[in-house]
């Protein structure tokens, strides 16, 4: 009688864990992953199933963003080294620019005797005295023309130095905000 009573307490005990298996498998994923043991191929549980799906589901992700991020990475490095290469066609500018500020600056301390000599010349009255102050008038209206450019000039020149300082400042930002991901 003992032995009829353990054989039907081990069946409804064996009936209790199957139907709670089944229960929480139906919560989750079934696939037919399989573990080979000593004694031969056994069902992987459903629950370390769904746990493996879930990982190489996080790893393709993470793959991705890593991927992503190389992207991004080599596209702001392309992007410095542009900059890099149009800061320094701006800076070889800006030094043919303060040569030529340099020359026309010699150039102006060349004519002062000129116009010294002139201006002295023009407190006296002698014959081409008209000539000469047309001339004097001529070299002064092209001193200042030559002085607008020059201004106008260092106008462009600051301005563009502003705007690459601007992208220079942009690009800097976007890799910080690149590297804070």
């Amino acid at each position: 009688m003992l032995g009829f009573l353990d054989l039907q307490a081990g069946l409804a005990q064996n009936r209790f864990y199957n139907d709670l298996e089944e229960w929480l498998s139906g919560f989750t994923r079934l696939s037919g992953g399989s573990i080979v043991s000593d004694g031969g191929e056994a069902s992987v549980p459903a629950y370390i199933q769904a746990l493996l799906e879930q990982t190489a589901d996080s790893l393709e992700g993470l793959q991705r963003i890593l991927g992503r991020g190389e992207e991004s990475r080599i596209s702001a490095n392309t992007n410095v080294v542009a900059l890099t290469d149009r800061l320094s066609a701006l800076t070889d500018q800006m030094r043919a620019e303060q040569n030529l500020l340099v020359k026309l600056a010699e150039g102006q301390m060349d004519l002062k005797p000129v116009l010294q000599r002139l201006a002295d010349s023009s407190t006296q009255r002698q014959p081409g005295q008209d000539e000469s102050r047309t001339h004097l008038r001529n070299i002064e209206m092209h001193l200042a023309r030559l002085y607008e450019d020059v201004s106008q000039g260092r106008g462009a020149a600051v301005q563009e130095i502003r705007n690459e300082i601007r992208l220079v400042a942009r690009t800097i930002a976007a890799l910080a905000e690149e590297a804070e991901r």
